[in-house]
């Protein structure tokens, strides 16, 4: 019998917090789930920290030549045999109520695609920089394309990293590969397509943490953020899934700057504390 719920971690290079993000996958209060890693030709000892794991759940693909981190994501999407899938990326932290609470959301809204919740930011250190951070506006139930307008007049993905969100596992799938066209908005950009099937069902309680450090992939994509977002947008509503008028047009991209510079500064500040 396959288990519910898969949670897969696709990582590169992903020492020291690989181990810390297994371990919140291993620690929740449902259990019926599995674990998937698709380990992208690490260099830095993952590979071999993986090769001492021993537990029945975990299932762990080792690639011998890199690939992109899309398709990295799309590969350890492709392996889940649940009905639902929650992709969990090597640095970021699940809370041990985070999947039960999102099946429960799920299976009483049929009509649901994705469930998300709220999460909580940490640094490098595993320091809560801040408390409660997504889904502001977004109703506890919401269609796609609402969600989705919600996400362009923010400027931001107000649904958050994988982490904080569980898909049925026959619609991520359906929409594969993972968007990586613009790689800042891999994320969203994939959710566009997930709320076309259906609907978005969302949970206030903070049940994930997102580390941002200086060494992350984000990191590395702050500068590009403002214009992949807006590329993305600006696709996307060719496809008149979602409509804005021209004043909604010019706030969107008025949050977007500020959301954009709002994480240059908190990056530079990471920055010169891993200097330190």
């Amino acid at each position: 019998m396959q288990p519910k719920v898969s949670i897969v971690i696709p990582v590169y290079n992903g020492l020291p917090y690989l181990k810390l993000a297994i371990e919140s996958a291993l620690a929740q209060t449902y259990n019926d789930i599995e674990i998937f890693v698709v380990d992208n030709a690490s260099k830095d000892g993952t590979t071999q920290w993986l090769q001492t794991l021993d537990s029945p759940i975990i299932t762990i693909l080792y690639r011998d030549s890199l690939q992109s981190a899309s398709e990295n994501w799309t590969q350890a999407t492709e392996l889940a045999s649940g009905d639902y899938t929650k992709l969990l990326c090597a640095d970021d932290l699940l809370d041990p109520d985070i999947v039960g609470n999102q099946v429960e959301l799920l299976e009483n809204n049929p009509r649901a695609v994705m469930a998300a919740c709220r999460r909580r930011v940490i640094d490098s250190q595993g320091k809560i920089v801040k408390r409660t951070h997504g889904l502001n506006g977004l109703r506890t139930h919401e269609d796609g394309s609402t969600a989705l307008k919600k996400c362009f007049l923010a400027g931001t993905n107000l649904l958050g990293e994988p982490a904080s969100v569980l898909f049925r596992t026959e619609v991520i799938k359906q929409v594969m590969p993972w968007q990586d066209l613009w790689p800042y908005v891999t994320d969203i950009a994939t959710y566009a397509q997930v709320l076309r099937v259906g609907d978005l069902v969302t949970s206030s309680q903070v049940q994930a943490s997102f580390r941002i450090a200086a060494t992350s992939w984000s990191a590395s994509l702050v500068g590009q953020q403002e214009q992949q977002f807006a590329q993305w947008k600006s696709s996307e509503l060719e496809t008149n899934f979602v409509g804005l008028s021209k004043l909604q047009i010019i706030r969107s991209a008025f949050n977007l700057k500020v959301r954009t510079l709002a994480r240059k500064w908190f990056f530079m500040r990471e920055s010169r504390k891993s200097d330190l």
